[in-house]
């Protein structure tokens, strides 16, 4: 039974009822996610090239048979008579390749393709590890943001009533009202588009696990941003350009296309064959009744390419110039895997950054909306527009520092992704996050 199937039946006897997190999502993925299968497949339909380019310098042996009836008519000395009897036989041929270029490339070829098709399935397996982690957060990001909308929409509600009441008390202003409702207004909308996307990024999500997520495992309270090891930004950009799998893929495809340009030029050498076979066949005539054939060959086939209008060389020079832009094609790989690893180093860097100074936001907010409502309910020191602009930007606040948690996590994830390290242990690592159940189903 392949281990992912043994993996998720293990996974859904013991947690049955349990909220999904990153690491069961991930199981599910390679378990029943049908772009990663496809990518399985993939990396499968690849390797078999080691075998195929491998198959031309092996022995070629082909068998045919033939039995036929011979009816017609026969011309001699003006004399026509009928032509009736049996013809039938079989030959078995084998060739053995002793000296083929071409075919010697064709071997090469094959196992850079099917080392290639590994280098395409590692950077596939990584990308979609990044791609899950992306939608099972968007879905979080989504849901915290409906909770964030509702929470407003209900602060607002609160802040129009006591509105209204101050009206009646001959305390406020139509003014005060009609700006609380307007945002009030305004909540509703914000919630109603929070809501879109979570249907949207559950559906997203939905792609990759091949099942609905009901709930989910939200980020705990307590969120550690530990310094990244290596700590040097150098170190990273070592590691990216020594085992990222993008620049591997690359290097198998540039080496792929030198071999190509080998096996055009091959086209100008000469081959050499071992060839021997054997027939057998039985047939009569006019002339000869019973005729039996047995005979054996043996010995060596030597050809000679001599013109081939010039297709030859045409292939060498085409061969050649896509050898070229393969190699410019690695480095252009090389400064994006370079790019992408720097991005991701400082994502995390100032992510961290961003999370303790969003921490301290939260904070300052919370007090001065506490302060701005004890002074408009007090003494009048606050207006309501202090009070409703207090109070959206404590959400503000909020929201931001879900989110920018969420973006560090993901930075870290990159991060690895962009080395080639991305694995079971970084999911894991990232799993330690999360801990309460989401529902995400409405």
């Amino acid at each position: 039974m392949d281990r992912h199937c043994i993996v998720f039946c293990l996974l859904g006897l013991s947690l049955p009822a349990s909220a999904m997190d990153l690491k069961q999502a991930w199981d599910l993925l390679q378990y029943q996610g049908p772009i990663y299968r496809a990518a399985v497949h993939e990396k499968a339909a690849g390797e078999e090239n080691r075998a195929i380019g491998k198959a031309g310098l092996l022995p070629q042996v082909n068998a045919s048979a033939y039995d036929n009836k011979v009816n017609g008519t026969q011309r001699q000395n003006g004399l026509d008579r009928d032509l009736d009897y049996d013809s039938k036989g079989a030959n078995v041929r084998l060739r053995q390749p002793l000296f083929n270029k071409q075919k010697m490339a064709e071997y090469r070829q094959g196992k850079q393709r099917a080392d290639y098709s590994v280098a395409v399935f590692d950077a596939k397996s990584q990308d979609a590890a990044v791609r899950l982690a992306e939608s099972y957060f968007d879905v979080l990001l989504a849901s915290e943001t409906i909770l964030l909308a509702k929470s407003k929409l209900n602060a607002f509600e609160e802040q129009l009533a006591s509105a209204k009441r101050r009206m009646e008390l001959g305390a406020g202003t139509i003014t005060d009202i009609d700006e609380s409702v307007a945002r009030r207004d305004l909540a509703e909308a914000e919630l109603i588009e929070a809501q879109d996307n979570l249907v949207n990024a559950r559906r997203k999500l939905e792609e990759y696990i091949g099942e609905p997520p009901e709930s989910l495992t939200t980020l705990q309270p307590n969120f550690a941003t530990p310094p990244l090891l290596p700590s040097n930004l150098q170190d990273w950009l070592v590691k990216a350009q020594a085992d990222s799998p993008l620049i591997h893929a690359r290097r198998h495809s540039s080496a792929l296309a030198e071999e190509e340009v080998k096996r055009a030029k091959a086209g100008h050498w000469p081959t050499l064959d071992f060839v021997a076979g054997y027939t057998a066949g039985d047939s009569q005539s006019i002339s000869e009744l019973n005729q039996r054939n047995r005979y054996s060959s043996i010995g060596l086939e030597v050809n000679f390419p001599l013109y081939s209008g010039g297709g030859t060389s045409a292939l060498a020079r085409q061969a050649s110039a896509n050898s070229y832009k393969a190699m410019d094609e690695l480095d252009a790989t090389r400064q994006e895997v370079i790019t992408g690893t720097t991005r991701e180093y400082q994502g995390v860097q100032s992510g961290a950054q961003r999370i303790h100074a969003l921490e301290k936001a939260v904070a300052s907010n919370e007090r001065s909306l506490a302060s701005t409502r004890k002074g408009f309910k007090e003494g009048g020191t606050s207006t309501n527009s202090d009070v409703l602009n207090a109070e959206e930007l404590l959400f503000v606040a909020r929201h931001d520092l879900f989110e920018a948690k969420l973006r560090y996590l993901m930075s870290r994830l990159r991060l690895a992704s962009s080395v080639g390290s991305l694995g079971d242990d970084d999911i894991d690592h990232i799993n330690n996050y999360l801990g309460p159940e989401l529902l995400v189903t409405n």
